[in-house]
């Protein structure tokens, strides 16, 4: 994957320092462009477990038992919703929404807001596989098996490379660009561009320049030096209003509530201090 996508560009959720029932694992060498991570939520209490997901610009293969070994594929998103667990443990695959695409039998075009069977875009992830990870017993050795998976389906799919300029030139301007920009840096035309996206990530580039627009503001909230004023020059927004009423539509809380809740949260499991 040209650029080097994975090492200018990291997606965090709605609560970044949470550690104790939620860990995240890079992936070897070979996988870190494709692979955001694999993850694990634990709920030893047993208790129905409420996490709010954000847009995250990223896929997942999510694997729980409940009621047999299941696996679900989880698409692009791009509103939050709070996710209710009432299983012990999930694991996680995390792509990249570009990148998902590499492994993946079908094309993306239908991948925004789904949440369905892991088979329809990955048709030989079968039960067994489900098994065989969730029943391994420590994180290590679920992320090896799924790895391995995972090096067998590396570039059975497609992505196109307009795709990758657009994103790496988003990041770059902070999602302040317009369609036509990256229309003419790619030189193909807002409909064949609107087509590559679709087939590659699930969304139209206007979305996409948005929900990286938003994510980046995401990570720069969660600095304690975070500054309102400063960031709707840095982003390109109209004005304050216009930053404010983005964030809420994307994130499903104010921007106050959200920075105070992952302050409450880095504060309360003494994780490293917000910068």
């Amino acid at each position: 994957m040209p650029y080097g996508l994975d090492k200018v560009f990291k997606t965090i959720t709605a609560n970044p320092y949470l550690r104790n029932t939620y860990l995240e694992i890079e992936p070897c060498e070979a996988l870190k462009p494709y692979v955001h991570c694999f993850w694990l939520s634990r709920n030893d209490g047993g208790a129905e477990n409420k996490t709010l997901i954000i847009p995250d610009l990223c896929m997942d293969i999510i694997l729980y038992e409940y009621n047999g070994f299941n696996a679900k594929f989880c698409g692009i998103n791009n509103y939050s919703y709070y996710c209710t667990e009432n299983c012990t443990e999930h694991f996680g695959i995390r792509f990249y929404s570009w990148s998902a695409a590499l492994f993946s039998d079908e094309k993306m075009d239908s991948a925004l807001n789904t949440y369905d069977s892991v088979e329809r875009y990955f048709s030989d992830f079968k039960g067994t596989l489900a098994e065989e990870i969730l029943c391994a017993a420590e994180f290590s050795d679920k992320k090896l098996i799924a790895e391995r998976y995972l090096m067998k389906k590396l570039g059975i799919g497609n992505i196109n490379s307009s795709v990758l300029n657009s994103i790496f030139y988003l990041i770059q301007k902070n999602g302040n660009a317009s369609v036509k920009d990256l229309a003419d840096y790619n030189a193909v035309s807002k409909r064949s561009l609107e087509r590559y996206f679709l087939s590659s990530t699930g969304v139209s580039p206007k979305q996409m320049l948005s929900l990286i627009r938003y994510q980046l503001l995401w990570q720069d909230a969660v600095k304690r030096n975070f500054s309102v004023h400063d960031s709707v020059f840095k982003f390109g927004y109209y004005d304050q209003s216009h930053l404010l009423r983005e964030f809420k539509k994307y994130h499903g809380l104010n921007l106050t509530d959200a920075r105070d809740s992952v302050f409450k949260m880095s504060h309360f499991y003494n994780t490293q201090p917000l910068m």
